[in-house]
């Protein structure tokens, strides 16, 4: 489709999304007051934290296309946060484990056990992502 037309319903998309957005954070913080708990923050991984390039050279690379559709997303949950006034804490998912560490004050070994222990406790799937998605959360719950 021409470049302008993408641009619209990229819009279109966008405003979907982050309605969708809204309403799933709005019935993850009624189910925690339901349960006597506060969504206090958010932590939302990044990918590498550079910005995109134009669309148009985003449309031009199926990498490009990937990287700006988790960022899509990931700006989708964000947004919906801000306007609930849930602060954002975005971590680079390579820095995660560092940035863990410096949160809380504990060695990366440890870190790395604790993690094995989550997954003994969870079961699977326990993938990278399970794993970033455990450090963000933990990074939030300390910051």
């Amino acid at each position: 489709m021409p470049l302008t037309r993408a641009e619209g319903f990229i819009a279109r998309c966008r405003a979907s999304t982050e309605a969708l957005a809204r309403g799933a954070i709005h019935d993850v913080v009624a189910l925690a007051a339901s349960r006597k708990l506060k969504l206090t923050a958010c932590g939302v991984l990044s990918a590498s934290g550079r910005a995109l390039p134009p669309l148009r050279d985003i449309l031009a690379s199926h990498m490009l296309i990937h990287a700006a559709e988790g960022e899509f997303y990931r700006d989708a949950v964000a947004r919906a946060c801000e306007r609930m006034r849930i602060p954002i804490l975005r971590i680079r998912e390579r820095d995660a484990l560092r940035q863990a560490c410096d949160a809380i004050v504990l060695s990366e070994v440890r870190i790395r056990n604790r993690l094995f222990e989550f997954r003994k406790t969870l079961g699977a799937p326990w993938t990278e992502d399970e794993k970033l998605a455990t450090l963000a959360a933990w990074i939030t719950l300390v910051n």
